[in-house]
């Protein structure tokens, strides 16, 4: 956790963006593919719909079977089995709509578990993290607005290019980062962070 929270918080401004379309991408996968899933099964529970219709019109032959009871010479065993394939007719009708609802509901829980599961720790870990990076450039920028030539912002960034910059970058603009921080020459240092940050300081106004 505080590996990637360091690792985000030290990202230049190019690689945030590469990290957030990357988020972005992963998070539009999961939801296409849930909704698909959904979509798909939604779907397959018209099976439900045939089956009813199929007992419907299973219910149909067993009442013309009891119908048929009723004709001389036929006999009462044809009207026992019409009220026997009625019965079951009504049975598989009513299953055909059990089905139908369970599918639906299948469709449904099984897109959304689909949709969110990958995506909540990202959403949980990369989110939180995110906003706070963006809440800390959001005030360097304002810092950087009111006072942008405060010394004590300066040594700030400045300290803070030490972390983020490769040594040798830090070594070409300033030599000794400490003896220039100390004498207040970390100047390129600060501006190399504002760079890193995506920020530019603000032109002083001229005489």
């Amino acid at each position: 956790m505080i590996e990637v929270r360091l690792s985000i918080r030290n990202a230049d401004e190019s690689s945030i963006h590469v990290l957030d379309g990357l988020v972005l991408a992963w998070l539009a996968f999961w939801l296409v593919l849930g909704a698909w899933a959904g979509f798909t099964i939604w779907q397959v529970s018209g099976l439900g719909d045939t089956l009813t219709r199929s007992g419907v019109a299973l219910g149909t032959a067993g009442r013309g079977l009891e119908t048929a009871a009723d004709v001389p010479l036929v006999g009462d065993d044809v009207g026992e089995l019409g009220a026997e394939v009625s019965a079951t007719a009504q049975d598989v009708a009513a299953r055909g709509q059990e089905i139908k609802g369970q599918l639906r509901q299948l469709s449904l829980l099984l897109g959304l578990s689909i949709m969110l599961m990958p995506t909540t720790p990202v959403l949980g870990l990369y989110l939180p993290l995110r906003l706070a990076r963006r809440g800390e450039v959001d005030e360097l920028r304002r810092a950087l607005e009111r006072h942008p030539d405060d010394p004590a912002l300066d040594r700030h960034l400045a300290e803070r290019a030490l972390q983020t910059l490769p040594f040798a970058d830090v070594h070409r603009m300033v030599g000794d980062p400490w003896q220039a921080i100390t004498e207040g020459r970390g100047r390129p240092l600060a501006d190399a962070e504002l760079a890193r940050l995506g920020l530019r300081r603000p032109r002083s106004p001229s005489p």
